[in-house]
């Protein structure tokens, strides 16, 4: 048996690098992912219409109520 090394695919830094925008090759191809449309009035996909009520319902309770930091100063 001969002991020599294969030689012909080297993995050097360069060929790590070449494709890469910060020199690490991770996450490169990263993207927002969008699910679908914005859920409306007309169109609530996913949800059906009760559960989109009820999420418009909470939402509109926590933006009315007071932060702890109003509590704090009150």
């Amino acid at each position: 048996m001969d002991d020599t090394t294969n030689t012909g695919s080297s993995n050097t830094d360069a060929d790590v690098t070449a494709g890469t925008k910060d020199g690490l090759g991770a996450a490169d191809r990263d993207v927002v992912y969008m699910f679908g449309r914005r859920p409306s009035a007309q169109s609530p996909y996913p949800f059906n219409e009760r559960q989109f009520a009820r999420l418009l319902i909470l939402r509109s309770r926590l933006e009315g109520a007071p932060s702890m930091e109003d509590r704090a100063a009150a």
